[in-house]
């Protein structure tokens, strides 16, 4: 990869800025007609506050100022995705005669040399400010990204010859909302408390994917993963469902008292939460510090086995009770006459648990993450300059934290309440799965900062 850009600014009486960027990319991962590509960026900045005389030394707006800005930026495949790649292996093995063989073998991956470079496009309107005397601060961001010609590897019919192939195709949409907000009650000479809020929510769509194709796999397995799937959210789960009645959408027992599967795999969930929001709290007494941070997610589901696994054998404690009393699972069931009516069919505890509600159904493993969580507590202590005079340190403090002190899963089960940020899919697009992974950790620790 070589990069050129450049980049300029020009300001206007110190309330006005312009700045204007590109960049040009080459790659080697491209054939020679795609490998270069440019990409331009400008954004104007607009000090309210510094350009009316009216606001000068206003004590209810110190600061006000909005920005506009337009980004481009470009994606590029991964090496040999444009050629049909030859395998050599020149020691396979070694036959029973004691001739060493090689053999050569052609990729699964077909080769795609139009393959073209991903761009990305963004839009964004900013506003910061700061009012009466500097002790409230806000900064409001609104974007909208746009993704084209998403670089995906799409599945092929094996008779082509091969399994996948790398192309250009999917479009993807994000818009939200990013919101800081700082309010200090109080400042004294000895007591400074500081009170921070951010607010952030996304909302994804996927416009479009290959053509004939109605979904692509992200992460998982092709009966339950991530998916891309156009009209719906970026990364929604797809997964075993249960037959509903379309009316009510309760769910349809069958005779025997059981729910029924449905025959066509479907949307389960969506991983994507519906905003997170941080509270940071700070209050400082003389060289004293104390600090605070409180996460709140809001939704986003999560196929979660710990949590169904535990309760449908029988370890929760939410199925701690008689288990020798039947039990009537809520749903529908199909009367003398073929209409749908409330189920009444008794059922053991056993496929109330395991089979209704436990691990045979996807839908059934699905929660709500709405976590509230103690993200960070922190205690630090400056020991005052008149103390080191005589050493010779210029400052010197100390600092004793603790990382993910506490969380409640507000809808998981409460003898459960399982941590919905673990990911089991690794490193990646992945999201919303616990495969029985293990729990998250506290962290401790302290730190010692001296400077001469």
């Amino acid at each position: 990869m070589i990069g050129a850009y450049f980049n300029a600014a020009v300001g206007f009486k110190d309330y006005l800025y312009l700045s204007l960027s590109g960049r040009n990319d080459f790659t080697s991962t491209l054939e020679s007609e795609n490998r270069s590509k440019f990409y331009p960026s400008a954004s104007v900045a607009f000090i309210l506050s510094d350009a009316l005389e009216s606001l000068a030394n206003n004590t209810t707006i110190n600061y006000l100022k909005f920005r506009l800005g337009y980004g481009t930026s470009a994606g590029y495949p991964s090496p040999y995705r444009t050629r049909t790649t030859l395998g050599t292996n020149a020691n396979a093995f070694v036959s029973p005669a004691g001739s060493t063989v090689q053999f050569n073998s052609i990729s699964n991956t077909f080769g795609n040399p139009n393959l073209a470079p991903e761009t990305h496009t963004e839009l964004e309107f900013g506003i910061e400010s700061r009012l009466f005397m500097n002790r409230i601060n806000i900064d409001l961001s609104l974007y909208q990204k746009q993704s084209r010609d998403l670089i995906i590897d799409l599945e092929l019919d094996p008779s082509t010859g091969g399994t996948e192939s790398t192309i250009n195709s999917a479009s993807l949409d994000n818009k939200g909302i990013e919101l800081g907000l700082t309010v200090i009650p109080i400042v004294t000479n000895n007591i400074r408390w500081d009170i921070t809020t951010n607010f952030t929510k996304n909302v994804s769509e996927v416009i479009s994917i290959a053509e004939g194709t109605d979904k692509v796999l992200i992460d998982g397995l092709t009966f339950l993963g991530n998916f891309a799937i156009p009209g719906e959210p970026y990364g929604v789960i797809e997964g075993a469902k249960i037959l509903r009645d379309e009316a009510s959408g309760l769910p349809i027992v069958g005779g025997n008292g059981v729910y029924q599967a449905d025959p066509d795999q479907g949307i389960i969930g969506d991983p994507n939460p519906d905003f997170n929001m941080s509270f940071i709290n700070s209050l400082s007494y003389k060289g004293l510090s104390l600090r605070a941070q409180f996460d709140w997610q809001q939704g986003g589901d999560i196929w979660g086995s710990s949590a169904s696994t535990l309760t449908a054998r029988g370890i929760a404690g939410e199925t701690d009770f008689d288990r020798f009393v039947p039990v009537i699972v809520n749903g529908l069931k199909e009367s003398a006459d073929g209409t749908l009516v409330a189920n009444d069919i008794q059922v053991t505890s056993n496929n109330a648990y395991w089979t209704n509600t436990g691990v045979f159904y996807d839908e059934n493993r699905i929660f709500d993450a709405t976590t509230v969580r103690l993200r960070e507590v922190s205690l630090s202590y400056s020991i005052p300059k008149s103390l080191l005079g005589k050493t010779p340190f210029g400052s010197a403090s100390l600092t004793v934290s603790g990382q993910n002190m506490w969380y409640k899963a507000v809808n998981f089960p409460d003898s459960v309440n399982f941590d919905p940020e673990v990911l089991s899919l690794g490193v990646g697009n992945g999201r919303g799965f616990d495969f029985v992974t293990g729990p998250t950790s506290k962290r401790y620790g302290a730190s010692l900062s001296l400077t001469f």
